[in-house]
């Protein structure tokens, strides 16, 4: 691979515009060597007065570069040690607690006053992760800058037949700020030190399992990939088979309310696993960084191979109670009815069960960030637990069929009573249809509660979820009284229904594409009704502002189709599901591009460390051990040079 590849695919993305600009350094190589003159037709005076001005204008670019690359390097490292000073303060806390084991005299010796507000184990843990995290980014920074010079020179002196690119590199780069790197590694391996003496007792190679980083750009491991592609070729043939068995022996017509109701809740579930699957591939081609948007650890987060595999496992076990459901009198089953019911309580058990199978970590950090949703009030609302939130306003129609599910085999299955009746709507519908709005509302409470600046903000975006009971009120008032009236337009509550689809309709598009997209910021040029900062090609922008505008009328072409009869209303109810969490799925790309260019602006390129503020004392103690650090990282060593050198000659 090419180094201009090589560069891209291993510099931190949100640091993307402080790096050296390599791509435009080799460009202009380019254009240097093609707009030379001709020695044949020019002057030697007027070819080396051109060298002449494309070097100066070469090198200044280069020293322009440099700047930029020691300041934010600089930048960094001042704010790396004053947060490994502040944490060592923490941990001396920590240390001095009883019942704590871990010692270390040169900590115990800085201090004899802590913190206020202690750490606990867990906190410094997660502390400590974080944190050498972000020295291994700093480390991958001043490498591949370090690199990216050294190309770069050697590029411009293989082309031009020169050396002042060499001689500048070594003038320039060997006693640059960011090539000195002994401070940053003392401070990379005083944290594994304490951090095996700490919080891992004693244990190295414990410790290092816990910070150690997986290697940048790092591919699928071949084994996920095949069994991935086992499950879905497995799943793709029992899909056919479904379906030509559904034709030729299609289920009675009584049963058939209630095969829809029972399957489609598991079936959304597996495609919306399948769009999750797409969701962390495109994330990834993009260089959106889902991991960190999600603060999930870096060290333990899901493939794409991994969501379809278990997309793909779940759609077997769906394809299998569907064959089992269509040929029960041919297998010795007399009641279909089963075969729903164990795909049901399968597919929990493999969610909910701490056993070592398809990655229980990732399942037991969705159970907990459901659990966060449904009790949103009572804590911080982060970004992932409203975009969970969002993903349940989505999912309605399943989480309505899932409780179909239990009344059925809790009120109807157990005294063999399957009339329709059963997966008709009643006074629970319309409250289960309102609790995913109501997460959401609760969550921009909380949040304008905790904003600092009171945002109005989320105040208006708990208005937009509102709008939602207005459309599950009025909807089930124009149900209860359709038989009253001649026909449904004469019935009021009709129009009432059709006017909060509409305000909802506008509503929620308009906060989708100005806010949560952060669109139309542009009004002129070629980018008409986009923003300055894109990731994804241009059309793609066009598209979601008019796809997401269809989808979100798919209520009107539903009414329409329902009024003239033509669809049966659980097949209609099926496919507008289905195109829900499609719309989502497109939803999430540019909702967390947007959230990507966020973290972009402000550098975030880890979790946020949330310490205790340090009183007066603390803080010229801080200072103080700083101060050492700087007279040991003012000592150079020629060996440095010499490693320099050798590397770029």
């Amino acid at each position: 691979m090419k180094f201009g590849k090589t560069f891209e695919s291993h510099l931190t993305i949100e640091w993307r515009q402080q790096y050296m600009r390599y791509g435009d350094l080799k460009e202009l190589i380019k254009q240097g060597v093609e707009n030379a003159p001709s020695p044949l037709t020019s002057s030697d005076y007027e070819v080396q007065a051109y060298y002449r001005a494309f070097e100066e204008t070469f090198l200044t670019e280069c020293q322009s570069e440099l700047t930029g690359v020691n300041n934010f390097f600089l930048e960094k490292l001042l704010e790396a040690r004053r947060k490994h000073g502040h944490l060592k303060l923490h941990l001396l806390a920590y240390s001095r607690e009883p019942g704590h084991t871990g010692s270390d005299s040169s900590l115990s010796q800085r201090t004899e006053r802590s913190p206020k507000k202690l750490m606990t184990t867990r906190q410094l843990r997660y502390a400590y992760a974080e944190f050498y995290l972000s020295l291994v980014l700093i480390q991958n920074y001043q490498s591949l800058n370090e690199t990216g010079f050294r190309k770069i020179c050697k590029k411009y002196d293989k082309n031009l037949r020169s050396e002042a690119a060499g001689k500048w590199f070594v003038e320039n780069i060997l006693d640059a700020p960011f090539t000195d790197g002994r401070l940053l590694q003392r401070m990379t391996i005083e944290v594994e030190d304490l951090y095996t003496a700490h919080l891992a007792n004693g244990d190295r190679s414990l410790a290092m399992e816990k910070l150690r980083v997986p290697p940048l750009g790092q591919p699928t491991p071949p084994s996920m990939v095949f069994r991935a592609g086992i499950a879905l070729g497995m799943l793709i043939m029992l899909l056919v088979a479904t379906s030509i068995s559904y034709w030729k022996r299609a289920p009675l017509e009584d049963h058939t309310p209630g095969l829809m109701s029972l399957f489609r809740g598991p079936f959304t579930w597996v495609i919306f696993n399948f769009y999750m699957a797409a969701n962390v591939a495109g994330w990834q081609q993009a260089g959106v960084n889902h991991v960190l948007i999600f603060e999930i650890d870096p060290r333990s987060h899901l493939q794409p191979a991994t969501f379809l595999e278990i997309a793909c496992t779940f759609g077997i076990l769906w394809a299998l109670a569907m064959l089992g459901f269509l040929y029960n009198d041919l297998i010795g089953v007399s009641d279909p009815f089963v075969f729903p019911l164990g795909l049901i309580l399968i597919m929990i058990g493999l969610l909910v069960v701490p056993l070592p199978i398809m990655n229980w970590p990732a399942r037991w950090w969705t159970i907990k960030l459901v659990g966060r949703v449904i009790t949103a009030p009572l804590h911080y609302v982060g970004f992932a637990d409203f975009w969970m939130g969002d993903q349940l306003n989505s999912l309605v129609s399943c989480i309505v069929d899932h409780y179909y599910t239990v009344r059925f085999y809790a009120v109807s299955w157990l005294r063999y009573d399957r009339v329709n009746s059963c997966f008709e709507p009643d006074v629970m519908v319309p409250i289960t249809m309102c609790l995913p709005a109501w997460f959401r509302f609760a969550q921009c409470l909380r949040r304008f509660r905790d904003s600092g600046s009171k945002s109005v903000s989320y105040l208006i975006n708990a208005g937009k979820y509102s709008t939602t009971f207005l459309m599950v009120l009025f909807s089930t008032l124009r149900r209860n009284t359709e038989g009253e009236y001649a026909n449904t337009f004469s019935n009021p509550y009709t129009w009432l229904f059709l006017a909060s689809c509409v305000v909802a309709t506008v509503y929620c598009y308009l906060w989708d594409v100005i806010r949560d997209f952060g669109l139309f910021r542009i009004m002129r040029g070629e980018r008409l009704f986009l923003r300055k900062q894109l990731v994804y090609p241009q059309a793609f922008y066009y598209f979601v502002i008019v796809e997401n505008l269809v989808l979100r009328l798919l209520w009107a072409v539903e009414f329409s189709i329902l009024y003239h009869n033509l669809m049966t209303p659980h097949n209609m109810r099926t496919i507008c599901s289905i195109l829900e969490i499609t719309r989502r799925f497109i939803w999430n790309y540019v909702r967390l591009e947007n959230e990507h260019l966020f973290n972009c602006g402000n550098f975030r390129a880890t979790r946020d460390i949330h310490l205790a503020a340090l009183n007066p004392r603390q803080e010229r103690m801080l200072e103080s051990m700083m101060d050492e650090s700087d007279g040991v990282s003012n000592r150079r060593k020629s060996n440095e040079r010499i490693r320099l050198k050798k590397e770029y000659f």
